[in-house]
């Protein structure tokens, strides 16, 4: 991310950046305290998603505060890759900024297909809410060629996602100043890696237990969903 002279973000970079790490993380942190909740079981996931569709408007403010600012980050962050802009002035140095592009592609498609995949196609299924759970936890479960590609694929998007979430929040911070010294800026890394490090381990520690019906925070009995399934 490019600094002028006195250390002041451009604009345009500016609301770039933060059009994709405010939406993005809260996207995640919904997203992954939404799913823990299965973790409890069905009903407390389905309490949870309920509580949420409570929420008064909610699709309003999913639209006008993601949806929308992540289409333009989007948009801007694909120009970017097709045009070769130069990485030469990241905070990050040239090997994470590459790294940071990548993950910026991997999470561009992981949230366009989760959204399809719990929004679009849900609603054109006519996938109730409390019949969610036992479809995710098929999906989850489900086994192509020999091993779990679903519950894979999901991980190397969550993985990406947050990668790219930590990497930007942390060259934002530096390319504004917030973390002017070397002390400042481990202290930085090191609480921007925590969270990330918090964020994977509850969507990994989720994809298990959705995909073998353990429940980790709950004696209760497991209960039952679509049967694995393995296609080829």
């Amino acid at each position: 991310m490019a600094r002028e002279q006195n250390g002041h973000v451009p604009l345009g970079k500016r609301l770039f950046s933060l059009s994709g790490i405010v939406p993005l993380g809260f996207f995640l942190v919904v997203h992954t305290w939404t799913n823990a909740s299965a973790m409890r079981g069905q009903d407390a996931y389905v309490a949870t998603v309920g509580s949420l569709a409570r929420v008064p408007l909610l699709p309003l403010v999913e639209v006008l505060m993601v949806f929308l600012p992540l289409a333009f980050h989007a948009a801007y962050g694909t120009w970017m890759i097709a045009t070769r802009a130069p990485m030469d002035a990241s905070p990050l140095g040239p090997t994470l900024a590459k790294a940071n592009r990548v993950s910026a592609a991997l999470a561009l498609v992981f949230v366009a297909w989760h959204v399809y995949e719990t929004r679009v196609h849900a609603w054109r299924a006519g996938i109730a809410p409390d019949a969610f759970y036992s479809t995710l936890a098929w999906r989850l479960s489900s086994v192509s060629y020999g091993f779990p590609s679903r519950a894979a694929g999901y991980l190397l998007g969550v993985t990406a996602t947050i990668a790219h979430l930590a990497l930007g929040a942390y060259a934002y911070g530096v390319s504004s100043g917030w973390f002017p010294k070397a002390d400042q800026k481990k202290r930085a890394a090191w609480g921007i890696g925590a969270l990330g490090v918090l964020l994977f381990v509850t969507q990994v520690s989720t994809v298990i237990s959705l995909a073998t019906g353990s429940h980790f925070a709950s004696a209760s009995k497991t209960p039952e969903c679509a049967p694995m399934s393995s296609s080829k």
